[in-house]
């Protein structure tokens, strides 16, 4: 098929999603793979990513460097004072001890570890030991694998360092933006950095190269044609398609959807433009009168186009724009 190498069509396609984007969904859309495969490998790609070893081989030395901040918790002393009295609550107490006036209720400062900066590393340990997990799914890949040793034992340390009694009493929830920017840009940021760098990573853990890899040929073509349709109707319209969103196993930008089609199950896989449904054969080499029937049988009475070639492009943006044109 004469159309834009593979490759490059592939990495404009991935370029055009749109940011920041639910990884696993988006990903499984893009190249065709099943959501739970896709987790496995995005779960390798994290674990096993350089930022994912610094981090767990830095905390030794961040968690004894880590942000806190004084915060008074109300504590019941009897014949001492350990901060100041809380008076209300000290007449409460005595009214309720016989009037020990040797009660005090005193509002003591302790060192509290579940602030901004604390969230932002527990959540990217928490991505590491979760990525680790996945990585270690028995259903996916060779038990004893290197690589899936390694990003079984880094998720580990990094769920080991969540025990750590300095961080077991952080929150474990997504920081907000205000709190990533804070650590970012507080004195401590050193300290956070590989946590920083992590939660970076965790955006787009997997490279182009790697999906472009998991892409069956088939695939490959279709995200080719896609390329191809898409710069036809820029250049037609004089205007950007917009960016491509992940709903529901397939992609979406303006008019186009693209169903990539899944390696485990029959479903419907193409682009539809409109109400035209474009796709490529399932098998090469297969004539073109073959391919036509049996994208006509599953369209199931819509208007459908094979390409073959990039007049086929051509010709499938005309028959869509007249299908709009007649619809309208």
């Amino acid at each position: 098929m004469a159309l834009p190498a593979e490759r490059e069509a592939f990495g404009r396609i991935h370029e055009r999603l749109a940011r920041p984007f639910e990884v696993v969904g988006t990903i499984a859309a893009l190249v065709g793979e099943p959501p739970a495969a896709v987790a496995h490998g995005v779960g390798l790609a994290l674990a096993t990513s350089r930022e994912a070893q610094v981090l767990v081989e830095q905390m030794h030395a961040s968690v004894r460097s880590l942000a806190t901040s004084l915060q008074s918790h109300s504590q019941r002393c009897i014949g001492e004072l350990r901060g100041p009295v809380l008076w209300s609550e000290t007449f409460s107490a005595r009214a309720s001890s016989f009037g020990d006036r040797d009660l005090f209720i005193c509002a003591t400062p302790a060192r509290a570890y579940d602030i901004d900066e604390n969230r932002v590393l527990a959540h990217a340990l928490r991505l590491v030991r979760d990525a680790g997990r996945a990585a270690a799914d028995r259903n996916h890949g060779p038990v004893d694998d290197p690589v899936q040793r390694l990003a079984r034992d880094v998720g580990h340390e990094a769920g080991r360092w969540l025990d750590h009694p300095a961080m077991s009493s952080v929150t474990l929830s997504r920081p907000s933006p205000r709190a990533v920017r804070r650590t970012r840009s507080g004195k401590h940021r050193a300290t956070y950095r590989p946590a920083l760098d992590v939660i970076d990573r965790a955006g787009e853990p997997v490279g182009v190269d790697d999906a472009y890899r998991w892409c069956r040929p088939v695939v490959r073509q279709r995200i080719a044609v896609l390329d191809a349709l898409i710069e036809r109707l820029e250049r037609q319209g004089r205007r950007r398609v917009p960016e491509l969103r992940a709903e529901r196993g397939a992609l979406l930008a303006g008019p186009l959807v693209f169903r990539a089609g899944r390696s485990d199950a029959v479903g419907d896989s193409g682009i539809v433009i409109g109400s035209l449904l474009v796709d490529v054969p399932e098998t090469p080499d297969t004539p073109r009168e073959a391919a036509e029937a049996e994208l006509a049988a599953r369209a199931g009475g819509r208007p459908s186009m094979v390409v073959l070639e990039e007049d086929d492009v051509d010709r499938a943006v005309a028959r869509a724009v007249e299908l709009i044109a007649a619809s309208s």
